[in-house]
């Protein structure tokens, strides 16, 4: 069938279209040796680069400047549900914004690079939010991105709803500076949480928490090596749609490099497993102080596991060390509510003391336990996807469990490269991965 599968990180380049400023057009197909495609969980753009190798002399003919449009459209054979591909055509398209590793690649051939971004990441960066809202955090998020004013995108948006209605005044901001702003002050009207990512993926927009993400199915069971190739959880159902074999080969991790960064200075100096909270209170004049402790929050808000269990050991008397950070936020409340809400009041206690469980679980995410893994590309993968990891154990296994089970388990992807070769047709996922507890106690 030619809609099948063949081999793991197999692709068919679909579209690769440059779209100049004097309105010509230009496939690109034949002059093309590597495409890379960027995601990152806390980036509200996609970026990329694309490695021409020019025998036509199309950088000056055209000419090339560094601000024409590209349209690119990849797909997994076999894929066919929706969302399976990345389609940036049409609205979609990406910009060029930079020339880059221009040089001769032989007589009468030159190789450069196109660097490229998403539409609404350039616009974010040339317009500015002059508004006043009373409205709730994501119908406001809603309208920086959709509005013809503003951003004006046309892409898909995935905004959890939020709770209260705020007053906010937004001078000459930013778009984006404005939306991460909003994340910091945001609770889910769903989970309570206070842990809002804002991001892009080749899907559209989210505005979403770490909850939220986290009660995603997983997209599979990634296994290294070879012992793994007959656990029949491997051929449960997931996004992939292929013969079981090229599955398998799917999920087969090439390469891993762990970044196990439980560094104990830097968690003590950033407060995540203990802090100080202070609320000055501008109106009244007065402060509370609450502390923070890593143990006492851990199951307040989802991890993502099912099974989760803290990193570190209870043991430790982190009470003693509290003052080790302090945060200082000012508040302003009027009849025990605070003034930066109106009609559905949001409790104060929430701008007390959720400042610190959010910087806890942010530095968790950016500092904790993480991996870089390479795999056989696929079309479907995301940021933000949860995906199950079984990694060998290394050395003499002393449990005959067969995989690490501190480091196994539930991961989700924070950032990711999307890397096609041209001549060899091979499409990789270079992937970070991270994760906010473990699945066995310590």
């Amino acid at each position: 069938m030619m809609n099948e599968l063949q081999y793991a990180g197999e692709y068919d380049l679909l579209e690769c279209k440059l779209y100049t400023s004097k309105s010509t057009t230009v496939d690109l197909r034949q002059e093309i040796v590597e495409i890379d495609i960027y995601e990152d969980i806390l980036r509200g753009g996609l970026t990329g680069r694309i490695l021409v190798a020019d025998t036509h002399s199309l950088i000056t003919s055209l000419p090339i400047t560094g601000e024409e449009g590209l349209s690119i459209k990849i797909k997994t054979p076999g894929f066919n549900q929706n969302r399976n591909s990345l389609d940036f055509t049409g609205e979609r398209m990406f910009t060029i914004n930079k020339i880059s590793v221009r040089a001769e690649l032989s007589q009468g051939s030159q190789i450069y690079a196109l660097s490229f971004v998403s539409q609404e990441l350039m616009i974010a960066n040339r317009i500015t939010v002059s508004k006043s809202y009373t409205d709730n955090i994501s119908t406001m998020v809603e309208d920086i991105l959709s509005s013809e004013q503003y951003i004006g995108t046309k892409k898909e948006l995935f905004i959890e709803p939020t709770q209260g209605v705020r007053k906010i005044v937004f001078p000459n901001s930013y778009p984006y500076a404005a939306i991460n702003k909003l994340a910091n002050e945001s609770y889910s009207a769903i989970t309570n949480s206070p842990h809002y990512l804002f991001y892009e993926d080749a899907d559209g927009f989210h505005f979403r928490t770490l909850q939220d993400l986290y009660k995603q199915p997983s997209v599979g069971l990634f296994h290294y090596g070879e012992n793994f190739k007959n656990n029949p959880t491997y051929h449960r159902g997931t996004d992939f749609e292929p013969k079981v074999e090229t599955i398998i080969d799917l999920k087969r991790i090439l390469k891993y490099e762990l970044h196990n960064n439980n560094d104990m200075f830097e968690n003590a100096r950033s407060g995540m497993l203990t802090s100080t909270n202070i609320a000055h209170d501008i109106y009244s004049k007065k402060y509370t102080k609450e502390e923070y402790n890593y143990f006492d929050e851990f199951e307040t808000y989802r991890r993502i596991s099912n099974t989760s269990n803290p990193k570190y050991s209870e043991k430790v008397n982190l009470n003693r060390y509290s003052k080790g950070r302090t945060f200082v936020n000012p508040i302003s409340t009027t009849d025990g509510n605070d003034a930066n809400h109106s009609g559905s009041y949001t409790p104060n206690k929430k701008d007390e003391m959720s400042f610190s469980d959010r910087q806890s679980r942010m530095f968790e995410m950016l500092k904790g336990t993480s991996l870089t893994a390479t795999i056989p590309g696929n079309t479907a993968m995301r940021v933000g996807k949860v995906l199950s990891l079984d990694l060998p154990v290394i050395g003499i296994d002393h449990d005959d469990e067969l995989t690490d089970k501190y480091l196994s388990g539930n991961f989700m992807v924070q950032k990711i490269r999307h890397q096609f070769s041209i001549t060899t047709k091979q499409h990789f996922i270079h992937m970070q991965l991270t994760k906010d507890c473990i699945e066995s106690t310590i």
